[in-house]
């Protein structure tokens, strides 16, 4: 069975007070846009454009040769009240590290990449103060893990990237509020984690989908409402296949799922269930328009989450505070600084976020001079409605400051119009139809009984393929961005630059299959000779990767070796890519020793992130022939690995100790019994 271990990285830092003096503070909005905080080459590798930016933070621990070293960043979420947040960059020495092979890159389909010499962890923890106490931990769980509440695999962080030197990475850990962040939701720690991989120049980014909105799959709920996973909003693609569910596969599948009519989905319902029907109905009569199929009720049910109340289901008529004893000014006064307030928090960014009463006030003055007006204002709303807006207001269980919000409820208002006027003070208190809480009712009771555990109603004749599709997306789990889509390696060579930039990569004549590099972009000034470029890209790759540390360039293919001394510009045709051929130590004596491998050993040696699974045959009934990260078991008597769940075995129980595949079995089950 293959197994599931955390390997325990933990890194201790300084008390708060120590390290904050001094430090800079960032905006987290704007953190890593372009120019901000400091302008990074746009074409430049990761490696140097991670130097770059940290050069701005802080440093926290490390800084002696060979230790592991971390920065961290001020992040600025609020100016009143203050809220900060702080990102940690840690530098993990993989030569050094209890785990130098990547499981992550193994299961997207990357086991081929060199193992790179250094690997940056990018974590934003839920508490600071529990990073001081305890450390900060940066493992990464090796094995199948159970899914979360959060919006990526692993727990513990609010944000956890981990990006190898070449500039692949691997979104770790994404949580926002449902998995416990008190300030920034989800799709804000998601746009800071693409800004930081955009302005670094990061290849690829791999994820784990998991996420869950409550008691949903949120790949399933996204993917049936929208055609993609939530994540897609970021330009993350189909990655791998998993359980032999390839890319063609997943999208008739989220197409079939999409394309249920309603018209005959809620006849068929109403056979064995009156409540779904129902729920139907409320909705099509909600959206005030037709919804035609399941993807057009789930996109409007998802949509309309957004406008409505979360918990309160009544609010007062604005109007109302109108005929209290302190109010001394008129109605339309009254009217003219409410709406000022709701237009204050109708521009906020981003929109139905909570506001300070402060920032409030600031905003509105410029269009109500008389103070005392607003102060009262601002004290009586609160669970008021305004045109076709609720103004909320609660204090901060953490600040302790009053905030505002605002909910547009236009959809869900009782009449047409808005608010009825009852002509007797506006004190009369309003009902709303549909509220957030009832609404996730609504949608989990119809996840779970259409597409996550449908009826026996629901898996025969034309709704017989829903159960299918839905296991089929679900089992999806993989996705990657790529951030050089569309951007061709060009090399910029031409008479008067300072600097020429050339995409480079190695061929080496004595190297294992293994032994391929990407290619990388190399910076030599514009007079550079062969002979300095050959040294420039053997420091360069030597530096960056484990199983290139003895490599020795000796020639340019297509340039002949006593060609040293000449000029590259000129030699070296613009968008080409150049190829240096060297060899490395012999069965790589060298790495051996400096690794302090035994002769006889020398397995022990790896140089690349899947290094041991080539004897690993992986062949399941599903039609998996590789590693996808799912849980397997190796058979006793073929050694053939396959996913427990094809096996029968569910995720839930334990693998046996002894295992033996079907066709085994078979195979034993059908010889002769011997005869004495």
């Amino acid at each position: 069975m293959a197994a599931n271990k955390t390997t325990t990285m933990v890194i201790s830092l300084g008390s708060s007070r120590r390290r904050k003096r001094g430090e800079m503070l960032f905006r987290f909005e704007s953190f890593c846009q372009p120019g901000y905080p400091a302008p990074l080459a746009g074409g430049g590798a990761f490696r140097d454009n991670v130097r770059a930016l940290l050069g701005l933070a802080h440093l926290e621990a490390g800084g002696a040769h060979g230790e592991t070293k971390c920065w961290s960043f001020q992040l600025e979420l609020h100016r009143h009240p203050p809220t900060v947040v702080r990102l940690f960059v840690v530098e993990e020495v993989v030569d050094a590290s209890p785990q130098r092979q990547c499981h992550l890159c193994r299961h997207v389909g990357w086991g081929r990449h060199l193992i790179c010499s250094k690997r940056f962890h990018f974590v934003l923890p839920k508490r600071e103060l529990s990073v001081e106490a305890d450390g900060l931990h940066y493992g990464i769980n090796h094995g199948p893990e159970k899914p979360s509440k959060g919006t990526a695999t692993s727990r513990g962080h609010l944000l956890h990237g981990v990006v190898h030197l070449n500039g692949f990475g691997h979104l770790v850990a994404l949580h926002g509020f449902e998995g416990g962040s008190e300030f920034v939701a989800g799709h804000q720690i998601m746009d800071l984690w693409d800004r930081i991989c955009s302005s670094l120049n990061v290849r690829k980014v791999s994820l784990v989908d998991t996420a869950r909105k409550g008691h949903m799959e949120l790949r399933l709920l996204h993917g049936v409402a929208y055609g993609d996973t939530w994540f897609g909003r970021w330009g993350y693609r189909f990655g791998r296949p998993s359980y032999g569910v390839a890319l063609p596969s997943y999208q008739q599948s989220l197409h079939a799922l999409q394309s249920v009519p309603l018209c005959l989905l809620v006849p068929h319902l109403s056979c064995f269930s009156q409540d779904l029907p129902v729920v139907v109905t409320k909705y099509q009569a909600i959206s005030g328009h037709k919804l035609l199929n399941l993807g057009d009720l789930l996109r409007f049910m998802l949509e309309l989450r957004t406008r409505l109340p979360a918990t309160s289901v009544t609010a007062m008529d604005y109007r109302g505070i109108m005929s209290e004893a302190s109010c001394r000014w008129s109605a339309k006064r009254v009217d003219m600084a409410a709406r000022a307030v709701v237009d204050a928090l109708r521009l906020t960014e981003p929109p139905a976020r909570w506001v300070t009463r402060q920032e409030v006030r600031d905003a509105a003055r410029a269009y109500i001079g008389d103070t005392g007006l607003l102060d009262f204002v601002l004290k009586s709303l609160g669970n008021h409605i305004v045109g076709n807006y609720v103004v909320r207001r609660a204090m901060n269980p953490v600040t302790k400051v009053l905030e505002y919000c605002l909910e547009d409820v236009s959809s869900v208002l009782p009449a047409v119009g808005g608010v009825p006027s009852n002509g007797g003070g506006g004190k009369m208190r309003v009902r709303f139809q549909l509220t957030r809480a009832q609404l996730m009712r609504d949608l989990t009771h119809l996840y779970h009984h259409v597409l996550k555990e449908p009826s026996q109603a629901l898996t025969t004749g034309a709704f017989g393929a829903i159960p299918v599709a839905a296991r089929m997306v679900l089992d999806t789990k993989h996705f990657v961005k790529d951030y050089h889509e569309g951007f061709a390696p060009i090399n910029s060579v031409g008479v008067g630059h300072v600097h020429m930039n050339l995409c480079c990569t190695l061929l080496v004549r004595n190297g294992s299959p293994e032994l391929v590099a990407p290619y990388e972009t190399v910076t030599l000034p514009a007079h550079a000779t062969v002979g300095e470029l050959k040294w420039e890209v053997q420091r360069l790759f030597r530096e960056m990767y484990l199983g290139l540390r003895t490599f020795t360039a000796e020639s340019v293919a297509g340039i002949g070796a006593s060609q040293d001394a000449c000029p590259v510009l000129g030699l070296i045709d613009v968008g080409s890519a150049v190829v240096i051929e060297g060899t490395v130590v012999e069965q790589h004596q060298q790495q051996l020793a400096d690794e302090g491998v035994q002769p006889g050993n020398e397995a022990a040696a790896v140089v690349s992130e899947g290094d041991g699974d080539s004897e690993r045959v992986v062949d399941c009934a599903c039609g998996a022939d590789d590693d996808d990260g799912e849980r397997m078991a190796c058979c006793d008597i073929c050694e053939a690995w396959q996913h427990t769940r094809c096996a029968g075995i569910k995720d839930t129980d334990d693998a046996p100790h002894v295992f033996v595949c079907n066709r085994c079995d078979n195979d034993v089950l059908s010889f002769l019994p011997l005869s004495c």
